[in-house]
């Protein structure tokens, strides 16, 4: 991930985009018109690829760029990669685009791998922990029904009076909290909430950091990929916000483009906005001072990325001690809750009785 929340806004997987930069570098090293390689490719995949490679092909038959037809499909492409081709094209470097884009979607699907496995097994006890106790409101009745002879009073989990109710109450519980962090995610990347979430997440321990880290990632490899490609600074700059796939950097541009209008270094445009850090302004300025600016972000690229990462490992460490209790919490007041209906209350009631 250059990872991250950012890419979830692509519609297309990073396992189709690994294998597709790599056949169009195969194809454009052999010499192969490219609009006749997505020609080809609106012949394979599901109906939604098919669609999306037809519309390539006939923006490329009509003398577009490759990196217009792909931003015209309705953010079918992530950002990061319409960035680097445009960049590619521009430089006349599309071969090595291609091979940059198919290498860095390969690490993608590598890292989501990693990610997913590490969290598969909490994620699953979660899941059953709320199934499970679901279940049992909804069938606790009948079986204490069955058990006592129709003796015992129903267990009224939630005060409502009623399996139905409860289980209903239940089941909205569960599908609000669900989908409010649904909403949050979804909202927050299709800049909904404009750039509060972003200023909020910044001052959360690790999480600000690993989303930061991941947004500047893909920052510095787009500028190292543009700056290599020959690229003026204007659009160097343009493409590597848009690049971060973030809503509170995207917000930037104006005020980065206007500073580089103005003759400014890319250090003093982007300390001026206050929002990159000092150590990433430092690689900035290295790069810029050493004449080395390509080398010295791709540098920085592969910092970040191994520093979000290991902060990916220990919010999946988080995730799965916390998921744990959570699951635990659930299952000690549930078993709490039956052991008082099934055994105190009815100690209390033979007693009242004698």
């Amino acid at each position: 991930m250059s990872h991250g929340l950012g890419l979830l806004m692509a519609r297309i997987s990073y396992s189709k985009l690994a294998k597709l930069f790599g056949r169009l570098k195969t194809s454009y090293a052999a010499g192969l018109d490219l609009r006749s390689v997505y020609e080809k490719e609106s012949k394979s995949g599901n109906g939604t690829y098919r669609n999306k490679s037809a519309e390539v092909s006939t923006a490329l038959t009509n003398g577009e760029s490759l990196a217009h037809a792909m931003d015209q499909t309705d953010g079918y492409f992530p950002d990061l990669a319409v960035a680097v081709v445009q960049a590619g094209e521009e430089g006349g470097r599309l071969e090595d685009a291609f091979a940059r884009l198919a290498k860095h979607y390969e690490g993608i699907v590598a890292f989501r791998n990693r990610f997913l496995m590490s969290i598969a097994w909490p994620m699953f006890e979660l899941c059953a922990s709320i199934f499970i106790v679901g279940a049992l409101i909804w069938i606790m009745d009948w079986v204490i029904n069955v058990a006592s002879s129709g003796e015992m009073d129903p267990i009224d989990w939630f005060g409502m009076g009623s399996t139905w109710g409860n289980f209903l109450l239940y089941c909205g519980f569960v599908l609000t909290f669900f989908g409010g962090i649904f909403l949050v995610v979804f909202g927050s990347m299709k800049g909904w909430f404009g750039t509060y979430p972003m200023r909020l997440a910044r001052r959360v321990p690790l999480l600000g950091k690993t989303i930061e880290h991941l947004a500047l990632a893909r920052f510095a490899w787009t500028m190292s990929v543009a700056e290599n490609a020959g690229m003026s600074a204007l659009d160097t700059a343009k493409l590597a916000i848009r690049s971060t796939e973030n809503f509170y950097y995207k917000l930037l541009v104006p005020e980065v483009v206007y500073d580089l209008r103005q003759g400014k270094s890319f250090h003093s445009t982007l300390s001026a906005t206050d929002a990159f850090p000092d150590d990433f302004l430092n690689y900035v300025e290295t790069g810029e001072t050493a004449g080395e600016l390509s080398e010295t972000m791709q540098k920085a690229s592969a910092d970040l990325q191994e520093r979000a990462e290991n902060n990916l490992k220990i919010i999946g460490t988080i995730g799965f001690v916390l998921t744990f209790a959570f699951v635990a919490i659930l299952i000690a007041a549930v078993v709490i809750t039956l052991y008082k209906v099934l055994y105190i209350d009815q100690l209390q009631k033979f007693a009242n009785g004698i």
